[in-house]
C-alpha cells in the first residue's frame, strides 16, 4: 500500500485545462482503487476545495486544509485543528489595517470575525514587489508562518506547514512513514517535499528548484510510476 499526499492546485486541478484534470483525477480513483490512499493537501478552506471535489468528483481519503492548519478524514470529519493565536492576530490586524490591506480571517471554512476560531489570515494582493513588502513587515515584527502565494499573502500559525500536517497525520491515524510519497508545484509544498519522499509538477515555482527532486508533466505520471514499483 502507498500513500500519495498531493497539492490541489496546478497540480491535481488546473482552472484553465480541464483535459489534465480529469486525467489526473481518473488516476486518483485508479490509485485508490488499488488499495492505496490518497490525501489532499492543500492552501484552500474546506468550503472552497469542497466545492471542486463535488463538482469534479474527486475522491480522497484524507483532506489537509490551510496548508496544515485543519485536517480531515475521509467522512469530513475534522481530526485536527491548528488557531492562530488571538494576540497575533490583533497585533496582524493593526498592521494590515495601517496599510490599507484587503484582506480577511478564516476559521477554515468561511471568513469570520471571532478571533478564536481563526486558522489563516488572507490578504488579497496580486503585486509582486507588494507582497514581498507585507512578508517582510509582517515577518519582522510577529512570529508567524506567512507567505505569498500567486495572488495572496497567507498567514498562519508558526508550527504549520504542509510537512508538519503529515506528521501529525501519520501519529492520528498510525500511518506508515515508509509508504508516504508527496509532489506540489508551489513554495508551500516546499518542506514536505524536502522530507517525505517526493516529486514535483514540471511547471513549479523555482524555489522547488533547490531541492533536486526528479519532475512530472503531471500528476497522472507520477501516478502510474508509483503503481509500476
Amino acid at each position: 500500500m502507498k500513500i500519495l499526499a498531493s497539492d490541489f492546485d496546478n497540480t491535481i486541478y488546473f482552472s484553465e485545462d480541464k483535459e489534465k484534470s480529469n486525467k489526473n483525477i481518473a488516476s486518483i480513483k485508479k490509485f485508490i482503487s488499488h488499495g492505496n490512499i490518497f490525501c489532499i493537501i492543500t492552501g484552500r478552506n474546506y468550503s472552497d476545495l469542497k466545492i471542486l471535489l463535488n463538482e469534479y468528483n474527486i475522491p480522497y481519503s484524507y483532506l489537509v486544509c490551510e496548508d496544515g492548519a485543519k485536517i480531515f478524514n475521509n467522512v469530513d470529519y475534522c481530526i485536527d485543528t491548528t488557531y492562530l493565536d488571538k494576540k497575533d492576530i490583533e497585533k496582524i490586524k493593526k498592521i494590515l489595517d495601517e496599510l490599507k490591506c484587503d484582506y480577511y480571517l478564516d476559521d477554515g471554512y468561511n471568513k469570520t470575525e471571532y478571533l478564536g476560531d481563526v486558522v489563516k489570515i488572507v490578504i488579497n494582493c496580486k503585486d509582486e514587489e507588494e507582497k514581498e513588502k507585507l512578508v517582510k513587515i509582517i515577518k519582522e515584527k510577529i512570529d508567524v508562518h506567512i507567505y505569498a502565494s500567486r495572488t495572496h499573502v497567507n498567514i498562519i500559525n508558526k508550527d504549520v506547514n504542509k510537512k508538519h500536517a503529515l506528521e501529525k497525520l501519520i501519529t492520528l491515524e498510525n500511518l506508515n512513514f515508509n509508504n508516504i510519497h508527496v509532489i506540489g508545484d508551489n513554495d508551500n509544498d516546499y518542506e514536505m517535499i524536502k522530507f517525505f519522499k517526493g516529486a514535483v509538477i514540471k511547471e513549479h515555482h523555482k524555489v522547488l528548484d533547490e531541492l533536486n527532486k526528479k519532475e512530472y508533466k503531471t500528476l497522472s505520471d507520477y501516478i502510474e510510476e508509483l503503481m509500476k514499483n
